[in-house]
């Protein structure tokens, strides 16, 4: 059969299908799927036969039925996130890196990435059957170990990877909070401070409690004193009892503040800056995470570069080796550096 290119034409306002493709090309809608859909088939079909497929189904602007492919390969192609810790904020420093990170993966493994947030108005079984019920093939979990979602996905036959922190029974990947702490301590007990204020994460995080203790454990053995401080908001405000702990540091020997993550450390800083306390000259201060802010801000803060972006895109290739059958360690750490700014 001579097909005559030029009488192609796309079919616009209408879904072009393997019947239509098949039609205009002159062959059964079996023989077109096999050449489109990479039907599984003994039928062995010619080069010409093929060309002539190809080229009409471009012609007529023929698009795979995505859903009809999934369902025969048990695939979508789609990984899931879940985050336990309330709604993704894109304008959120940390948020953007762990989003940022995940992209790169999913370009890299050419998957796409589905967002699932913790939302309360639903329950944990329901949650549950929208990840596990077929729209994804995997899930990056950043979540808290006794989010009881985690049990759930736990037991299941879901690939899952966490990110953040490390969970017991799902592969994980972490950066070195431990290591992190202890480069703080060092670097402080350099410059000459004995006592320190502890500012702590304000929920249950474990990667902030693993950096909390490794920092103690170091404090304890430099012999340096540890004073904890704790605030109810994740943006760092200072409340009550730090408020009181900073007016008696001279008293308390207080000279610098640890923060378990950057906006604790530049919500203490605007507060010293309106209590006229001098950073670092009153009072040395530290955060954890080292995510450059979208904005130039008006000190340097000493912190903890921990690599978010990297660990999450480390966390994409882990779900993609379990989803081909492959190990990967209970946990990866990847590791961490100091940056001195002007604020110790």
């Amino acid at each position: 059969m001579k097909m005559d290119r030029n009488s192609l034409t796309k079919r616009p306002g209408r879904n072009v299908t393997l019947k239509h493709v098949a039609q205009e090309a002159g062959t059964s809608p079996f023989t077109a799927s096999v050449v489109l859909n990479g039907s599984k088939s003994n039928t062995r079909v010619s080069e010409a036969t093929r060309e002539r497929i190809l080229t009409t189904a471009k012609a007529l602007g023929y698009q795979p039925n995505g859903l009809a492919r999934a369902l025969k390969s048990n695939k979508t192609n789609i990984l899931g996130l879940y985050f336990g810790y309330g709604q993704l904020e894109p304008h959120d420093p940390f948020h953007a890196e762990i989003l940022t990170g995940l992209q790169k993966g999913c370009e890299a493994t050419k998957k796409d990435l589905m967002i699932h947030y913790s939302f309360h108005q639903y329950s944990v079984g329901q949650v549950f059957s929208e990840l596990a019920g077929g729209k994804i093939d995997g899930l990056v979990l950043i979540a808290s170990p006794t989010d009881p979602l985690v049990e759930k996905v736990r037991g299941s036959n879901l690939a899952v990877v966490a990110v953040t922190d490390a969970i017991e029974g799902i592969p994980s990947v972490v950066a070195d909070d431990a290591a992190g702490s202890v480069l703080i301590a060092n670097h402080l007990f350099e410059k000459g401070h004995r006592t320190v204020l502890y500012r702590l994460c304000p929920g249950e995080s474990a990667s902030a409690l693993g950096r909390f203790n490794a920092f103690k454990a170091r404090a304890q053995e430099l012999g340096m004193q540890v004073i904890t401080g704790r605030t109810t908001n994740w943006k760092g405000l200072l409340e009550a009892d730090e408020s009181g702990l900073l007016a008696r540091r001279g008293e308390l020997g207080i000279t610098a503040a640890v923060c378990w993550g950057d906006p604790s450390a530049n919500a203490l800083i605007a507060y010293c800056k309106s209590h006229g306390i001098k950073v670092p000259e009153d009072l040395a201060v530290v955060g954890f995470n080292g995510i450059e802010p979208p904005v130039e801000p008006a000190h340097v803060l000493t912190t903890i570069r921990a690599g978010w972006s990297t660990v999450a895109e480390r966390a994409v290739y882990h779900l993609v080796s379990v989803l081909e059958g492959r190990e990967v360690s209970p946990v990866t750490t990847l590791p961490v550096s100091l940056l001195v700014g002007n604020t110790t």
